[in-house]
């Protein structure tokens, strides 16, 4: 019989471990522990099958089909698992609930010697530990946050002051997703709200009573809800306002998101019509004609002076630094300079 050990145990273990996840490819997509990998018990389809066996209460034949299911990657799951005994001390696997599928897998492992444990309660598990952490880690860090019109160059800024060794919380890049109307241009699908918590949990760990820099979001990114607490955060940081000339933005909107246009133009003139809401159907059919004839400096000057800047509300309270914008490596260092006693 093998031992579980419960997620927050596995924290304080100082060797190299892995967790592997034994949920089906897009349960693994939709959330999971960050860094885990995905050994799938079950395929979508198969579980999917199996799933409604269970519902119909025929339990034995939910057993043979995922049974036969799982016995057709056997060699492959080994030969796998194998490979990454050899890399990692402690092997950690789960599922949903720490149920069927991970106690299957684990058992089967343990036949051929191969030393490895299940967590207890599985990803739910983890849930609840993001759960009951969160707020805690939010409260006992100190942010630094940047604010300014869309194409400042603020993200640009965040990405160069993480390649120096600083602290960085990036909203954007846990949502998957820019927050602005174009956010979701060059991505794949958005995060999801609990993976988007999980990337959010990881790194605030590691700045738990430090400082940390982050963006001025407002209270959504895509779909994703900020927790309350993290925008009341935001609101009561150290604030730095970015500024720009208007074609350093148009050059900055243009390589976030229209690097490969060719195979994202249906997406975006599929986004900018949805502005249909807010801006007249002339301003609408201008910016199709903008596209059509790839004029994206007159496209993207019209909607930064009728649209974000419009839309973006910057906070009242004074600013602690103002940066005038043209090279955003230039004001990272800058910016470190004038902040170095945060870091302390």
């Amino acid at each position: 019989m093998f031992e579980t050990i419960h997620y927050e145990d596995t924290l304080n273990i100082n060797k190299t471990k892995l967790y592997i996840d034994c949920r089906s490819p897009s349960e693994f997509n939709h959330s999971s522990i960050p860094n885990a990998i995905n050994i799938p018990v079950l395929l979508d389809n198969e579980r999917e099958i199996v799933g409604t066996l269970y519902k119909n209460g025929e339990l034995e034949q939910a057993k043979i089909v995922g049974v036969t299911a799982i016995s057709k990657r056997l060699p492959d799951i080994f030969t796998q698992i194998i490979e990454l005994k050899t890399n990692y001390d402690e092997l950690y696997f789960f599922c949903s609930r720490g149920g069927y599928r991970s106690s299957a897998l684990v058992n089967m492992l343990l036949g051929i010697g191969v030393k490895c444990h299940k967590i207890s309660g599985g990803y739910k598990s983890y849930r609840k530990y993001v759960n009951e952490h969160l707020e805690n880690l939010i409260s006992n860090v100190k942010l630094i946050t940047l604010y300014g019109y869309t194409g400042t160059g603020k993200t640009s800024i965040l990405n160069e002051l993480q390649n120096m060794g600083y602290n960085v919380l990036n909203l954007e890049k846990y949502a998957n997703h820019r927050g602005s109307l174009l956010g979701s241009i060059g991505k794949s699908e958005p995060f999801s709200q609990k993976k988007f918590e999980s990337l959010l949990f990881e790194d605030l760990k590691k700045f738990e009573n430090s400082y940390a820099f982050a963006e001025g979001e407002s209270k959504r990114i895509g779909n994703i809800i900020l927790p309350a607490s993290l925008y009341t955060k935001l609101r009561a940081s150290t604030k730095i306002l970015i500024n720009s000339d208007m074609d350093f933005r148009i050059n900055e909107i243009k390589t976030q998101y229209l690097v490969d246009f060719e195979n994202d133009k249906e997406l975006i003139e599929k986004t900018v019509k949805k502005l249909g809401k807010y801006i007249s159907e002339s301003r609408i059919n201008m910016y199709m004609d903008f596209l059509k004839n790839n004029n994206f400096n007159d496209l993207i000057q019209d909607l930064c002076e009728n649209y974000y800047d419009r839309n973006y509300k910057l906070p009242k309270e004074n600013f602690k630094k103002t940066y005038n914008n043209n090279n955003s490596i230039k004001i990272a260092n800058q910016i470190v300079k004038d902040f170095e006693e945060y870091f302390v």
